[in-house]
């Protein structure tokens, strides 16, 4: 079964599809050090765009300065 993406998130599944179907993101300061505020930031922006479509459209995981996004192609186990 196909999950329907919504009209506002087809940009971001197509970038993503592109791409593998994964994308990763690392945040700097502007020291060059790890920024993981930026990071959170940007993990939590994604996931109140994809709303209730997260984790059956699309999965956000951030890890100190890095962010995944991957387009999920198989249901979570239940």
């Amino acid at each position: 079964m196909t999950a329907s993406v919504p009209i506002s998130l087809e940009p971001l599944i197509g970038y993503l599809s592109a791409c593998g179907g994964c994308d990763r993101f690392e945040f700097h300061d502007g020291y060059g050090e790890p920024d993981p505020i930026q990071a959170r930031e940007f993990a939590e922006a994604l996931r109140a765009k994809l709303g209730a479509n997260l984790g059956i459209i699309a999965s956000v995981e951030q890890t100190a300065n890095r962010v995944a996004v991957c387009v999920v192609t198989e249901p979570a186990p239940v």
